[in-house]
């Protein structure tokens, strides 16, 4: 008789056969059989004495559900379509009893579970959106991400703000929220982010190396949340949110020219929202912290870490490698092999096997050549070399005398393989520009002895126009008017 009642009840709220179905799983025949058996016995046992039955609010009868029921479908939050139906006045109880007569005529909804974590089990850990920072001298708007780190058990909660997701940010940040909960956790809860998780995996992730160094530093187990599924660390997810409707709503109408400044700020109210009363437990996330999980962390090492981000990268036939739009030099016998590369925020160490091959004081500017001369080959070892250098030098001089001269003077020093990069790169310039202008630009550097690269095109572009051949061949050159801010010929030949 429930299974009739049920099938009865759904079908006056206008389900199909098909979603009674879905819903009980009965076949659709049984249904069928069922719904005439209740209409038969609805009109034989009319005279039957009737049961009380307690009468529904008149709201419950109001409200059209199906159309919640197909909203809710759609993702709406179910607290979006009952603060709507509230505002219109179809609705006079708070959220919990709407809910509660929802769930009774939505049976297709997904149901939640309520997860419960042991003190110092897990920590969840999330990334978002942050607030842009406005540079004074250009006002150019730099964008920023909003870390978040939360004490699953007492959600007590560490957040700041940092330029990027990029590894060294993302250790960096970890370290910092470790300090500020004083212990780490059993096991902490990534996303899929590449500076957490090289490859992802339902049931095997690989984790990036850098990442694996530091939890084993700290004793925590990582486990990766599943790919698009955001319950797996709901706690931090709905802290973001939280944090995206106060905090950034808080300060919406301010301007922020630094990012101490932004993560000054944000700390404050930090502190603010850990003594908040917590809805559910009706207590601080503080006083939750304090009273069970902070003696439940395990103790920090007494050595603080020092964040190594880790890469990969082949030794070109040059003997450098490139790292962090650098160049870092490495033994000339493991030309053409991918090498380790372990990086702090002063030096730059390569590894190949497990041994350390080569170690670089670290370059923060581009273009840098850290150089050991040491791991460049003997010249009976360098017939390549000698092969490289011959065709840059026979090149050179298909395009003038001047130009020759300079890469002849740039590739006769006692480790020509140095300049090999820069020789390959001034030549390109004949394809960019032409070679009457290229030949022009390496005679004035000649003359002043001046063989930078940036230099060589900036003679190419104020001297001769910098148009390159396509532009030079069809139609007219393209009128500049003369900017007087701007260095002349004069200035850059001195």
């Amino acid at each position: 008789m429930k299974i009739v009642d049920e099938i009865l009840r759904l079908k006056s709220l206008k389900f199909t056969k098909r979603q009674i179905s879905r819903t009980l799983g009965i076949h659709r025949n049984t249904i069928t059989k069922y719904l005439e058996q209740g209409q038969c016995e609805s009109t034989t046992n009319s005279n039957a004495p009737q049961v009380n039955v307690i009468a529904e609010p008149k709201w419950v009868n109001d409200i059209d559900w199906q159309f919640v029921r197909d909203e809710v479908l759609k993702k709406v939050p179910i607290q979006i379509v009952y603060e709507e139906l509230f505002d219109q006045g179809k609705i006079p109880v708070t959220y919990p009893a709407f809910w509660k007569q929802l769930q009774k005529r939505a049976p297709l909804l997904r149901a939640t579970m309520v997860r419960t974590f042991a003190p110092g089990s897990k920590i969840e850990i999330d990334y978002s959106d942050g607030i842009d920072i406005v540079n004074v001298q250009t006002g150019e708007a730099i964008k920023t991400e909003l870390f978040v780190g939360v004490l699953a058990h007492s959600r007590y909660t560490f957040a700041e703000f940092t330029f990027s997701q990029k590894s060294e940010d993302f250790l960096s940040s970890h370290v910092r929220m470790l300090e500020f909960f004083g212990g780490s956790a059993q096991t902490v809860s990534p996303d899929n982010l590449k500076s957490a998780v090289t490859k992802a995996h339902r049931y095997d992730p690989v984790l990036n190396p850098a990442y694996t160094k530091l939890a084993s530093h700290y004793g925590f187990a990582v486990v990766p949340a599943r790919v698009r599924r955001p319950q797996d660390k709901a706690i931090v997810e709905r802290t973001i949110q939280i944090f995206q409707r106060w905090f950034f709503m808080k300060v919406r109408n301010r301007t922020f020219t630094s990012l101490v400044e932004l993560n000054q700020v944000l700390q404050a109210y930090v502190t603010t929202f850990n003594l908040k009363i917590h809805r559910t437990f009706n207590c601080t996330r503080k006083a939750m912290f304090e009273e069970s999980e902070c003696k439940a962390l395990m103790p920090l090492p007494k050595d603080q870490y020092l964040v190594q981000t880790f890469s990969r990268a082949k030794l070109s036939r040059d003997c450098h490698l490139a790292f962090d739009h650098n160049f870092y030099s490495s033994p000339h016998t493991l030309r053409g092999l991918d090498l380790d590369i372990w990086a702090t925020d002063k030096t730059v160490e390569i590894y190949h096997g497990g041994a350390r091959v080569a170690m670089h004081v670290r370059y923060r500017s581009r273009g840098k050549f850290a150089t050991d001369v040491k791991h460049y080959p003997s010249s009976h070892q360098a017939y390549i070399e000698e092969e490289d250098i011959a065709k840059l030098k026979s090149w050179a001089s298909s395009i003038g005398f001047e130009t020759a001269k300079l890469i002849v003077e740039l590739l006769s020093c006692e480790y020509p393989l140095k300049h090999l990069r820069r020789a390959q790169a001034l030549l390109s310039l004949a394809k960019k520009y032409s070679k009457p202008d290229l030949e022009f630009a390496c005679g004035v550097a000649n003359r002043f002895n001046n063989k930078n690269l940036q230099y060589i095109e900036r003679v190419i572009v104020k001297t001769c126009g910098g148009q390159k051949p396509a532009m030079r061949n069809g139609g007219e050159p393209i009128a500049r008017n003369i900017n007087p801010n701007l260095r002349g010929l004069d200035e850059i030949l001195h």
